[in-house]
């Protein structure tokens, strides 16, 4: 009873940690990507509109992601490891989503 109470908790405090990095993430990274000087906006930039604000936004977020990854799985102990890998790999379609928030 002890370890599914353990793990139950586990989960809860992944959860409430995962939004959290989620949403300090997201909300960073669109005040300090998405606003554009208009001469920019107006010059027409890249190829592709927004494609430089994109992959910085993918390689910030993949930067913070990995790094909390790194930090979080030395702390906890062994037998939790495997609940961190689950909100990384959850972390993965969740870019997606934070992308289409942001760009859309």
């Amino acid at each position: 009873m002890e370890k599914k109470q353990n793990t139950v908790m586990a989960l809860a405090m992944g959860a409430l940690i995962f939004l959290t990095l989620e949403v300090a993430v997201y909300y960073s990274l669109v005040t300090w990507l998405i606003p554009t000087d208009p001469e920019v906006e107006a010059a027409g930039g890249s190829i592709v509109r927004n494609w430089n604000k994109v992959m910085y936004f993918i390689l910030v977020y993949m930067g913070v992601v990995v790094g909390a990854l790194l930090i979080a799985s030395s702390q906890v102990p062994r037998g939790y490891r495997g609940h961190v890998m689950f909100w990384f790999y959850l972390s993965l379609p969740m870019l997606l989503v934070l992308l289409m928030l942001a760009f859309s």
